[in-house]
């Protein structure tokens, strides 16, 4: 594992991070508190510094999750959570960070994402407003933006320092290609993929007639019209895993970390068995030629994509 550092904010990310939304037992049901415990602590014993979790990921419940894990062990740990769009008013997002801060039992967070614009008119000023008084007060080391279009980070940008961003990237979904990319590698930009792992569908897990029970039976990818595309590039990472001794799932994230621009690779890891997985992505280096072969067959596969607005439901938005 090595440690990058965050946009000019002296924060060091692992390569790979922890990410926690399962942990709130709601979109993926079925987690067990201490199967997330023991993640948690996988992580920490595998080089893995960095844990990334919000408020809406079970209201709370995986804030909570995470501080318990943590406590006692907070300074060796870069913590980072999001405020949720219900809350971005200036004096209802003070509230939430201090909410937040609370459930994860420490004093401060490395990195406080804005999680979504907000959909109800607020002022993107107002919001920004409340996240720099944060930052003065120490109750965050960095401001971040997750969800966000272009014209909707230069917008905030307005109003204060934007440390990072966290968009959906991997080899099935890279619309940041055309425009966020480029802006944050010129402007010394962070960027935190998430969905790195296209929730499962680059372990190989998921077939042509799997039948999913959670939140991604309604995600564009996993619909019979895009499903088999997916499948051809997952059946492309075989290969190349058999050739280093990893998995499919390694392959992907290891394409992911070593894509230019992106900091580090958040995915989610339901038990320790999984974390220590996700960790071994990192252990080996795939040929220019093999990294360049699936970086060709990811985009003649996303080129086809329409614009949905995100990666968790259909709404197309016009260009």
């Amino acid at each position: 594992m090595t440690y990058k550092e965050l946009g000019n904010t002296g924060i060091k990310l692992s390569d790979v991070i922890l990410g926690c939304w399962a942990m709130g037992n709601d979109y993926f049901s079925g987690q067990e508190d201490l199967d997330s415990t023991a993640a948690i602590n996988a992580a920490l014993e595998n080089d893995i510094n960095t844990f990334d979790t919000a408020y809406c990921y079970g209201r709370g419940h995986s804030e909570e999750v995470l501080g318990k894990a943590l406590k006692g062990k907070r300074e060796d740990c870069v913590v980072i959570s999001k405020l949720w769009k219900t809350f971005m008013e200036k004096d209802a997002a003070l509230k939430a960070c201090d909410d937040s801060l609370r459930r994860l039992q420490t004093d401060y967070m490395d990195v406080y994402f804005i999680h979504y614009p907000s959909d109800t008119g607020v002022p993107i000023g107002e919001t920004m407003e409340a996240m720099n008084k944060m930052k003065e007060q120490g109750k965050i080391r960095a401001i971040g933006l997750s969800n966000f279009s272009l014209a909707q980070m230069k917008e905030a940008m307005q109003y204060g320092q934007i440390d990072v961003i966290q968009p959906c990237y991997s080899l099935l979904w890279r619309f940041i290609d055309k425009d966020i990319l480029p802006f944050c590698i010129e402007n010394n930009i962070g960027v935190v993929t998430y969905s790195s792992l296209a929730q499962g569908m680059l372990t190989g897990a998921i077939k042509e007639d799997t039948v999913l029970e959670d939140g991604r039976s309604h995600a564009p990818l996993f619909l019979p019209q895009w499903r088999k595309g997916c499948l051809e590039i997952t059946d492309a990472l075989k290969p190349i895993g058999e050739k280093y001794g990893m998995t499919q799932a390694q392959v992907a994230l290891n394409w992911v970390i070593r894509a230019k621009g992106i900091t580090s690779a958040l995915v989610g890891g339901r038990n320790a068995k999984e974390v220590i997985e996700n960790a071994k992505a990192v252990n080996f280096t795939m040929t220019d030629e093999e990294f360049n072969m699936l970086d060709a067959m990811s985009k003649k596969f996303t080129d086809q994509l329409p614009n949905y607005k995100t990666f968790f439901d259909g709404t197309i938005v016009e260009d």
